[in-house]
């Protein structure tokens, strides 16, 4: 198997069909014969797919509960997992967006949490690509951060969003606009290089191990705990700054009320 392999490519056509759509896109998107970052559009296929049976699973689950998801599970079944993980992200928000905000935006935040997660675990698996090791998912998930933040930036403060960018003087504007600009385009890049540099090391150094260790079954078990101590605070990391992000973009509005009080 090749270092961009997958258990998938064992499953008779795929191999053939990376190699004829390798072929179709021209030798920019091939790297050493193989069609780079197939594995990771499939694994991403894969997680989004082990997310949606996990809410099927959920929605049941409150269905069958009698009480639409008032009394939180006893057991650590889908419910309960969909749970805890929620709880975490809700947690997460109220301090810095408040009530009301904090339910708007958790679809959003709670969707890129379930889906940043389940890919950086995925890489803990021998034979399993973290999708977020790759440029490409990782900006993906930024630029839905940065399309959000402005666009309910504006939504919620009209001009006044793009006015801070000018700076609260006005002989200022020229040095700040450009300052402020480049600092929200930066935002994104920050975002994506920051989770895939660290599941990138993550899932290098588990490789080493389980390839140098002579008894994989047991020795690299520390390594594997320390992954998983990674893949969730890098999910909490982008979570926190998108949070961040989003909440200083709506609640511009009520500074600029106070300063002008």
């Amino acid at each position: 198997m090749g270092p961009h392999d997958t258990w998938f490519h064992l499953i008779p056509g795929v191999r053939d069909a990376e190699h004829s759509l390798a072929h179709a896109l021209g030798n920019g998107w091939v790297e050493g014969g193989e069609l780079h970052g197939l594995g990771h559009v499939i694994m991403a296929l894969f997680i989004l797919g082990l997310l949606t049976f996990l809410a099927t699973k959920f929605k049941a689950a409150i269905g069958k509960s009698g009480d639409q998801g008032v009394v939180p599970s006893d057991k650590l079944d889908a419910r309960g997992l969909v749970e805890i993980i929620t709880d975490a992200v809700m947690g997460s928000m109220v301090p810095v967006m408040g009530h009301k905000a904090s339910r708007q935006f958790l679809p959003l935040i709670g969707a890129l949490a379930f889906f940043i997660l389940f890919s950086n675990l995925a890489g803990l698996v021998p034979g399993l690509l973290p999708s977020t090791d790759t440029w490409t998912t990782t900006m993906a998930c930024a630029i839905i951060v940065f399309g959000a933040t402005h666009l309910y930036g504006l939504k919620v403060n009209g001009f006044n969003h793009i006015k801070h960018l000018f700076g609260p003087i006005w002989w200022l504007a020229p040095l700040m606009f450009p300052i402020e600009v480049i600092s929200h385009l930066v935002r994104p890049v920050s975002l994506s290089l920051r989770l895939m540099g660290n599941m990138i090391g993550d899932h290098k150094v588990l490789g080493i191990f389980l390839t140098i260790v002579s008894v994989p079954l047991l020795i690299p078990v520390p390594i594997i705990l320390l992954g998983t101590i990674v893949c969730v605070v890098q999910t909490l990391v982008f979570c926190l700054l998108s949070i961040v992000y989003i909440g200083m973009a709506i609640e511009e509005h009520h500074h600029d009320e106070a300063h002008a009080h």
